[in-house]
This record gives C-alpha cells, structure tokens and sequence, in this order.
C-alpha cells in the first residue's frame, strides 16, 4: 500500500528532525544512516525514498536546528533583550543539552567542510542570527550594533564550545559567565 503524499512529507520531516537532533549530539561523521534512520524510528533502507544523499539531509536539518535556535532566541530577546538572548546561549542549560543546543557550536567545523548547499543553508541561519542580535544592540553609530552582534555570536559560540571541551565543571562554569559578562550590556538605572 502506498503512502500518501502527506504521510510521506511527514515522514521527511521526521527524519530531519532526528537528523537535527542526531547530527548535534554525535556529529555529523559520528552519525550513520542506520542510526539516523533508527533515531527517526524507520528502517534504514527507506532513507533513499526520501533524500538523494546525507548531504541533502545534512543542509535540511541543518536549516531545522536554526529556525529553532532562531526562534528560541527571538522569544527570549523579546520578552527580554539582548542580554537575556546572550544569557539563555551562555546557561549551563544550553551547554548541557548538546541535542538541542546551537547547531554553528555543536558542529562548525563540520559545517565549515560541509557541502555548498549546506554552508549556503548555515550562512543564511546566521544572517539571521546576526540580525536578531544586531536589531537587540542599541547604536547610534552606523553598522555598530551590527559589529556587535557578529561579534557576540563569535564569542558566544566560542565560549559554549570551550564550555562543553573542558574536564572541569567549574572552568566550564567560569568561561560561560566570564563571556556573558563581557558581552553584556550594563543596565541604565531608572530614575
């Protein structure tokens, strides 16, 4: 019996979303099909009914883990500004949960050797990023908030993959709250 094609678009969007989950937890070499395929809870031999390649399903998870970092992100920076955005990639939470964590932190190297289609998906994610973070910093200085924004996701990213690398928890611990300090804008008291 044929699937329909509603089923099937569902079913590729399960896959992707395991991939997502799958590729940032163990990396995207560390991750096979049969693992991926089981993550999604199908056989592996029903992969190739659906992508032409893990490429293919690497830039299609890719982009699904950074409409969610997007999404979490311009959440919290609207309810509470740049500052709680940075706080929320810097917490111990976020490092913690390496599955559903920033995928540029838990794979940029990967990424960095991916295919064209892929590094295309993860440049316009952190345009995007970048953008978020731009439109939170208050300048009046053109391309200023910008600057900083580019350069808050770099020390952000950074620091999170320094955080997740050390065998210490309290080193761990102190190179988050050592960026979030640095990055932080100082709260204007009210008068």
């Amino acid at each position: 019996m044929r699937k329909s094609r509603q089923e099937t678009t569902e079913t590729r969007k399960r896959i992707v979303e395991a991939a997502s989950v799958e590729f940032r937890k163990n990396g995207i070499d560390g991750t096979g099909l049969a693992g991926l395929m089981a993550a999604a809870g199908l056989t592996h031999g029903g992969f190739y009914r659906h992508f032409e390649s893990k490429d293919q399903v690497v830039a299609q998870a890719c982009g699904a883990a950074i409409d969610v970092l997007v999404s979490e992100l311009e959440e919290i920076a609207d309810e509470g500004g740049f500052n709680a955005a940075v706080g929320y990639y810097l917490s111990t939470d976020h490092r913690d949960s390496l599955e559903k964590s920033c995928p540029y932190a838990a794979l940029g190297s990967e990424l960095a050797r991916g295919n064209e289609q892929t590094k295309e998906v993860a440049t316009l994610g952190l345009e995007r990023v970048i953008e978020l973070l731009s439109a939170q910093s208050e300048s009046s200085v053109p391309g200023a908030a910008r600057a900083r924004a580019i350069v808050a996701m770099c020390t952000m990213m950074g620091a999170l993959t320094l955080s997740r690398m050390v065998t210490h928890p309290a080193l761990s611990t102190e190179i988050l709250e050592a960026a979030y300090e640095h990055l932080a804008v100082p709260e204007t008291p009210a008068d």
